[in-house]
């Protein structure tokens, strides 16, 4: 009998650690399973690059979706040849399983050079993949390709592409569609596609945020930004639960929680005026009093001297990147009529801020259960990451910062990292390090424990827009040409 016990206990001992490590091998959404950006219990090396513990390299399609990993298969999204692309690949040495293409229900015009069609994170779970393009819809296919359901949206023609990633919950899947005049955050059956509940935004502009899945106290919040404000949703019938507002008017970041508190804000250029602006707009070493006065900015940037700027007359910076967007007649010239506003135009409502909020408010709560805010070097596009009671933030140009979850209170703030330009992936946070990749080709390991520390700086040579993803104590990287998988080789 005793025997037949230890049996027992030995088979369900090895059930058990057969589960754990089945549940270990996800990275199922946009910042992870939980969409926290946190890798607890996962050893990955600190050195990593084309020549250090690369376990495999393979080219992939164009496109700034973050990997997203079940068991042993990675799906991501890419864009070439007028066609939206779902790859599925092997995790064990990249290899190709199937790939499947959908025709653009229409052409996305982007006036940023770092767009693409291909911005969204897919979700998964063990039934199905959740696909959303801007251009053609939201698409659930099975772990081989096959198509489950699809719905076709209007092609969101937004100026620099289409951020928001769908997030799956149970047997619910959330999509967040800011598009001026069309916004909704809609609810959808992730078995059968049937639309369950749809909340119209139609005070609400064109946004780059994701929703996020709060569940606190027995109840699931679906909580999303956008255009001033953050508000919560019951994620059974899409019924407001409550509102902050006084914040960024246009927003890439997502919010994220640590227990009753939820994290949510960023930098935006519409809450700074003109001339600021263009001060924010150059990595370049640009005279301050150039970008005070017009007739000075054009004389300092007009290389043919014909009283107009042309986007080859400028430095590598953002200005130069959202030329198109500057251009607002389409003729290649960047003339007068089109400058002016960024020496006279007043800064949108709304605040550049990041705040922590108390759970457990209703109605518009911004006066009550906003805990603290911070103002200095906040992110643009990377989402903050909170753990063990410490919020990360990383602000374009290169600058970290760490502070206090519960008082704001800063560890350290504004350090540098020696690396300008922009930071699009969000940050993860690895067992004791911070893995800050940044658009120019390089990730930053940082220690996490004690004061701030780079440990190792990575050049990959790609530019990265990505998020990374992290099982199995590997990280899965995504860069503008390959995707890159990093361990330990002992």
């Amino acid at each position: 009998m005793k025997i037949i016990i230890l049996s027992l206990t030995s088979l369900l001992l090895v059930f058990s650690n057969l589960i754990a490590e089945d549940q270990a091998i996800r990275w199922a959404q946009f910042r992870g399973t939980d969409g926290l950006a946190v890798a607890p219990d996962q050893n990955v090396p600190t050195q990593f690059g084309p020549n250090k513990n690369l376990l495999w390299k393979v080219e992939v399609l164009p496109g700034h979706s973050s990997p997203v990993i079940w068991k042993d298969r990675i799906f991501l999204t890419a864009y070439a040849k007028s066609e939206l692309k779902v790859l599925c690949l092997n995790r064990k040495d990249g290899s190709e399983i199937w790939k499947k293409s959908f025709k653009a229900q229409g052409k996305e015009e982007f006036q940023h050079e770092d767009s693409s069609p291909a911005i969204p994170t897919p979700c998964v779970d063990s039934k199905r993949l959740i696909i959303y393009f801007g251009a053609y819809g939201l698409i659930a296919l099975d772990h081989d390709g096959e198509m489950i359901w699809e719905k076709k949206f209007p092609v969101a023609k937004n100026p620099f592409g289409f951020g928001a990633s769908p997030i799956l919950d149970g047997d619910s899947v959330y999509l967040l569609r800011d598009v001026v005049g069309l916004s909704t955050l809609s609810c959808w059956n992730a078995e059968t596609g049937q639309r369950k509940w749809e909340v119209p935004r139609p005070e609400i502009g064109v946004n780059y945020s994701s929703p996020y899945v709060w569940k606190r106290n027995g109840v699931t919040e679906i909580v999303v930004g956008g255009s001033g404000k953050l508000e919560s949703f019951n994620a059974e019938d899409g019924k407001e639960i409550w509102v902050v507002t006084n914040l960024p008017a246009f927003v890439c970041t997502s919010p994220v929680s640590s227990g009753n508190q939820l994290i949510f804000g960023g930098w935006t250029t519409s809450n700074i005026p003109g001339n600021e602006r263009l001060v924010t707009g150059f990595d370049a070493d640009v005279p301050r009093e150039v970008l005070k006065d017009l007739s000075k900015f054009v004389d300092h940037f007009d290389k043919n001297k014909d009283k107009k700027i042309q986007r080859s007359e400028l430095p590598d910076s953002r200005v130069r990147d959202v030329f198109k967007y500057l251009d607002k007649n389409r003729n290649g010239d960047w003339e007068d009529f089109e400058m002016k506003p960024f020496f006279n135009q007043k800064a949108a409502p709304g605040r550049n801020v990041l705040v922590a909020i108390r759970g457990g408010g209703r109605g518009n709560i911004t006066k009550t259960h906003v805990m603290w805010e911070h103002k200095r070097a906040l992110p643009y596009v990377a989402s903050p990451v909170v753990h063990q009671g410490k919020v990360y933030y990383v602000k374009k140009g290169g600058l970290i910062s760490c502070v206090s979850s519960e008082n704001g209170k800063p560890f350290y703030q504004a350090k540098r990292l020696g690396l300008g330009g922009e930071y699009y992936a969000t940050p993860v946070l690895v067992k004791d390090k911070l893995l800050v990749p940044a658009e120019r080709g390089t990730v930053f390991v940082l220690s996490t424990d004690g004061p701030f520390e780079i440990l190792e700086r990575n050049q990959i040579g790609e530019g990265l827009y990505a998020t990374p993803a992290v099982v199995d104590n590997k990280i899965y990287l995504r860069s503008s040409k390959h995707l890159w998988a990093f361990g330990s080789r002992s």
